[in-house]
């Protein structure tokens, strides 16, 4: 009975072991093939790898709040994470909607100690946390000092664009760009939001996102029931190019 049970300990060790060294290989090539890291070797991505945690996030679920103090950084493995902001009158202004394969939250490590934005999951989402120190000291490696300012260069740009889509196109418009954004031309997609979140991410109230849905169904140009999204293929046309 106490051999089986030895047995027993070790088989469980050993798959706990297998099933860690799956992670870690996974990790590793999510890392690699991220544009972030490039100019870090497969060994580089590896050891950053053994020192990554990775969290998994419920709908709705806090990552971190605005003004909050913290040194990681994070890269979106799966799901959907919204950047939120306070503005001075007290309303809520999504900053970004984060896709997967994008890092986030790299103010942190020049800049400020706190995040500027709350970072919430609007599905299911898992993420990988790198922590800052580990970060900076990769910065000492030429090549990846360059993909990083060339990634935070990336980050300005997006924001002056945010700014004109804002200000250039209507809701009709920035409901369609944003759907070609995330989920590609198509005539049907699987919307993973809410209409609440959606709404929020193109920068219209709920009651104008309503209004506008509605006008779509009247004229034909889309079918939304539950999740699934029809498109009438010829609306891809009319918008303007990336």
């Amino acid at each position: 009975m106490h051999s089986f049970l030895n047995k027993n300990i070790d088989l469980s060790q050993e798959t706990l072991k297998n099933f860690k060294s799956l992670m870690s290989t996974q990790i590793t090539e999510i890392i690699h093939k991220n544009p972030f890291f490039n100019g870090l070797s497969q060994e580089q991505c590896k050891d950053l790898a053994n020192i990554t945690s990775q969290k998994s996030l419920t709908k709705r679920e806090v990552l971190f709040f605005e003004g909050a103090q913290g040194s990681l950084i994070y890269l979106l493995e799966s799901g959907c994470i919204q950047l939120n902001k306070m503005s001075p009158g007290g309303n809520e202004l999504v900053i970004r909607t984060i896709k997967p394969g994008e890092v986030f939250a790299e103010v942190i490590l020049f800049e400020k100690q706190s995040y500027p934005v709350t970072a919430t999951s609007v599905t299911p989402s898992t993420v990988l946390a790198f922590d800052k120190r580990d970060i900076l000291h990769l910065l000492d490696k030429a090549e990846f000092r360059n993909n990083f300012i060339a990634s935070l260069m990336q980050k300005q740009r997006y924001l002056a664009e945010r700014v004109r889509y804002l200000t250039s196109y209507d809701v009709e418009q920035r409901f369609f760009l944003f759907l070609r954004e995330h989920y590609g031309e198509h005539q049907q997609i699987s919307v993973s939001m809410s209409k609440k979140d959606l709404a929020a991410s193109i920068g219209a109230t709920p009651e104008t996102f309503s209004r506008l849905i509605k006008r779509l169904k009247d004229q034909d140009i889309i079918d939304w029931k539950e999740n699934a999204l029809n498109i009438d293929p010829q609306i891809w046309k009319t918008l303007p190019e990336d």
